[in-house]
């Protein structure tokens, strides 16, 4: 593989794949195609610089508890984790000094105009209010998933007026992709199996001696392929069809990728229809909300039939809390040069629609 590659070249390769698993140096040697006389002088010059340990098996790896690495990048990749860091640095609402510091590090690893905004990004961070336990709280469930350690918690669903306690296998940590929530998910001795903690409502966290495997047949791909933000389910997802009204809607919609299985088919009336296969359509309906009048449900029913219902909810809200009109004897509004709508009390009933056809008269109609 690494033939005709320099020696700076093979060291920074072999860096990069101790650091994801334990070789020998017959297997190094194999992957790499070099003699494994020159793995063994190139390892031995790599543990001068990074923290090696050998496994039961004879292997050699980087430690990555006590591993720092340093990132090189072009400047195209360097937009990436710029772009990426942003967004972190803007969805985080507390005073999180590992963000604040990553930030930091990262912004050494970038290039001007990046490295000056990623520093004050850093300092904001601090400036947001401070929630120690939550900090404590996200540092446990990080420890336990690296480590592969059970974890005892203390969570409160939405639903729920008292948290329970659970003892769960973190298998990853996943952010929200519509908000600043971060999930744990893994298995739940109260559940039995797979469950989703959203890590801001776990009240307390502490690790066991107990540790866990990765299920052979655990793929995080796909089994967040289907869901709109976190929810997945056992159940086929469900195909979800919506239809955009023409103009700003439509082309908003078709700049961004809202699904990985979306589908998008033009309309004659310059509108278009929208289609995905989702784990849970609940998840989806703030985002079907915000686009008000310009989105109809077409399928599946059960989705329409929630927003067909709250348009009635807050249709009776508004009409409840409407703004009352000026007191007077009339309240005219004038829509158009040509158009008057009058609100009157009986009394000047016939003085309002005189002045209203004189109006009338004398505005021309365009």
């Amino acid at each position: 593989m690494s033939r005709g590659m320099s020696k700076a070249e093979r060291l920074r390769e072999m860096e990069r794949l101790y650091v994801q698993r334990a070789y020998t140096d017959i297997e190094m040697s194999e992957h790499l195609g070099v003699d494994r006389t020159t793995v063994f002088r190139d390892r031995i010059a790599l543990e001068t610089e990074y923290p090696f340990v050998q496994d039961s098996q004879g292997r050699w790896k980087i430690d990555r508890t006590r591993y720092l690495s340093e990132i090189k990048v072009n400047l195209h990749e360097a937009l990436s984790l710029y772009l990426a860091a942003r967004r972190a640095s803007r969805q985080t609402r507390i005073a999180q000094p590992h963000v604040a510091s990553a930030l930091e590090k990262l912004a050494a690893a970038l290039k001007q105009p990046m490295t000056e905004h990623l520093v004050l990004a850093a300092g904001k961070v601090l400036t947001q209010s401070s929630q120690p336990e939550r900090v404590r709280v996200l540092e446990t469930i990080a420890q336990a998933w690296v480590e592969k350690r059970k974890l005892r918690i203390t969570h409160c669903s939405l639903r729920s007026h008292r948290a329970f306690n659970y003892t769960i296998s973190p298998y990853m940590i996943e952010p929200s992709l519509w908000g600043d929530g971060v999930y744990v998910i893994g298995h739940s001795d109260v559940h039995g199996g797979l469950a989703t903690f959203k890590i801001e409502r776990i009240e307390k966290a502490s690790l066991t001696t107990e540790t866990f495997s990765l299920p052979e047949d655990f793929d995080d791909q796909d089994l967040l392929r289907h869901a709109w933000g976190i929810w997945y389910g056992d159940d086929d997802p469900k195909t979800v069809r919506l239809s955009f009204s023409p103009g700003q809607a439509a082309r908003r919609l078709k700049e961004s990728i809202w699904h990985p299985t979306q589908k998008i088919v033009d309309a004659e009336d310059g509108g278009c229809i929208w289609e995905a296969q989702v784990a849970e359509w609940q998840e989806m309906v703030p985002w079907i909300r915000g686009w008000g009048a310009d989105c109809e449900v077409l399928e599946p029913e059960e989705l329409r039939r929630n927003l067909s219902n709250e348009a009635i909810r807050l249709s009776r809200l508004y009409s409840q809390n409407a703004i009352p009109k000026p007191p007077g004897p009339a309240w005219v509004e004038i829509i158009a040069p040509a158009c008057i709508h009058v609100t009157f009390s009986k009394p000047v009933s016939f003085a309002i629609s005189f002045i209203r056809l004189l109006i009338l008269s004398s505005s021309p109609i365009e």
